[in-house]
């Protein structure tokens, strides 16, 4: 069984193209979401053990990251040499819970008096302290322990050497945890905390950032596309919880990917809610699916799934100028349309199997890319375009963009096939280029050449007002949000072959004013 589990999730990131599931529930630093909130957060906490500050308590409700925080934490503790121990089965109480603090340590000791544990912990505490070093124990899951274990901690707390705290104590805890800490017997105890942090859900802006941050670490490279609609309705049913969230995407994706689409869609959330929580379901709703997947079957079945695709040029007049971007040749090639070409572009008749369509020719002949008219047309009636333009790009370095709206200075300088969807009559354009700048990987924290390159067309036209220094950073990441909003872009948060062209277009376009 869990090896069809493993084949089934295979199955969807696969058709996602991404690496590994974004939204795993077990804790996930490797794609640690850096929120402002937690961003601060474990700057005050990894200040306060680096400052020996002693005691401090971190809590937050369920589902809220603290336990990848925890993790994280450990890594930036001994990044900076600060030797951890980190307690997260919170049954052990009292001895056994000392015993497994030494444990974690490295230190062994065989009796469980609490008068050996203590005495082999503080000898190793001291033995660090002499060479300068610094120790922390953080406790997960700390609403557990008894109040025993509890006064335990408050004698760990009291372990000095010259003026020192010899070990920094991190409780981290439900909200539970300070409604022990607030009983009277433990009011020495809570008098030491010099650092009280708690954890909140993502607001609704972060919650977007979040999700999209977490396709495109795994790999996204913008196909895939969350809406405005989809995120709202994530944050209406999560309150954004982290946990809640990844649960709900995770199963958004799987939903997508049933109904062969790449855009997590409100209609896509709502179905997924109601896979996760059949009994908040409407029992009405249920008739509009199948009805919806019976239509499905049937358009697979009559095989018109992808009906026949309308083609049109705009370069109607005896002559075209194609410019080829950033190599600055010029080429004139003949656009004359046959009588079949101008009925198409005039009727939207449907092109007939055979030959290749003139308006393909002269399109591909304007970038000299003749030799792929067949594998582009079949790409074109099949569905399969996007795997004919990796071709292209790999042979020849010329890249595919697809536009739904045609800017005029793009309209100008780039030979242009004008496809019209035989559903909905909507217009999409493609066109050729060579990219000056190319980016496969666009997350938080991501460092390279690529993203030096990206700050400064930004900053040509006025977005990005920052010393490049090619991270990914949340200036950067709001940039392109901001850019792909006011080009009319659905906003991905990742600088797909889209947004790039047109930046590098508003650019030239700001560069000749």
């Amino acid at each position: 069984m869990k090896t069809e589990q493993i084949n089934e999730e295979s199955k969807w990131l696969e058709y996602f193209a991404l690496k590994y599931n974004p939204f795993p529930v077990a804790p996930d630093t490797d794609g640690f979401y850096l929120t402002e909130n937690v961003n601060r957060i474990l700057a005050e906490i990894v200040h306060g053990v680096v400052t020996r500050k002693g005691f401090m308590v971190f809590t937050g409700e369920i589902g809220l990251g603290k336990t990848t925080i925890s993790r994280k934490l450990i890594g930036i503790l001994e990044g900076k040499g600060v030797e951890t121990s980190l307690v997260f089965h919170t049954f052990y109480q009292d001895a056994e819970l000392l015993r497994e603090i030494n444990r974690d340590f490295g230190l062994q000791v065989d009796s469980l008096l609490l008068s050996d544990q203590m005495k082999i912990l503080k000898s190793f505490l001291l033995k660090e302290n002499r060479k300068g070093g610094n120790c922390a124990i953080i406790i997960d899951d700390a609403q557990n322990l008894d109040q025993k274990s509890l006064e335990l901690i408050r004698m760990l707390s009291n372990l000095e050497a010259d003026r020192q705290k010899l070990v920094q104590i991190l409780l981290i805890g439900q909200p539970e945890l300070m409604d022990k800490l607030n009983a009277h017997e433990l009011r020495q105890l809570k008098s030491r905390i010099m650092i009280r942090e708690e954890a909140r859900p993502l607001n609704e802006e972060e919650l977007r950032s979040y999700v999209l941050f977490k396709l495109n670490a795994a790999g996204n490279t913008g196909t895939t596309t969350v809406t405005k609609n989809a995120i709202k309705r994530i944050y209406k049913l999560t309150g954004g919880n982290f946990r809640q969230v990844n649960t709900l995407m995770e199963r958004c994706l799987y939903v997508a990917f049933l109904h062969d689409t790449t855009n997590i869609s409100r209609q896509i959330v709502n179905e997924a809610q109601r896979d996760l929580s059949p009994e908040e379901s409407a029992p009405i709703k249920r008739p509009l699916l199948w009805g919806l997947l019976v239509t499905l079957a049937l358009y697979l079945t009559a095989g018109v799934l992808y009906p026949g695709i309308f083609f049109k040029l705009p370069f109607v007049k005896g002559e075209a100028q194609v410019v080829i971007p950033r190599c600055r040749k010029k080429i004139r090639e003949k656009a004359v349309l046959s009588d079949q070409a101008k009925a198409i572009a005039k009727k939207g008749t449907p092109v007939a199997p055979g030959p290749i369509p003139q308006p393909v020719a002269d399109f591909l002949a304007a970038y000299n890319l003749s030799d792929f008219e067949k594998a582009f047309f079949d790409g074109l009636e099949k569905n399969l375009l996007g795997q004919v333009a990796s071709t292209i790009l790999e042979q020849t370095g010329y890249q595919m963009v697809q536009l739904d709206r045609l800017p005029d200075n793009v309209r100008a300088r780039y030979a242009i096939l004008s496809l019209s969807s035989a559903n909905d009559g909507n217009e999409r354009y493609l066109l050729f280029w060579k990219p000056q700048v190319r980016v496969k990987k666009f997350y938080l924290g991501y460092q390279g050449k690529e993203i030096i390159s990206l700050e400064r067309l930004l900053a040509g036209i006025d977005l990005y007002h920052h010393k490049p220094d090619g991270i990914v950073g949340r200036r950067l990441m709001r940039a392109i949000n901001h850019f792909q909003e006011m080009s009319g872009l659905t906003i991905t948060g990742f600088p797909d072959e889209k947004t790039i062209f047109l930046l590098c277009e508003a650019q030239e376009v700001g560069s000749r004013e």
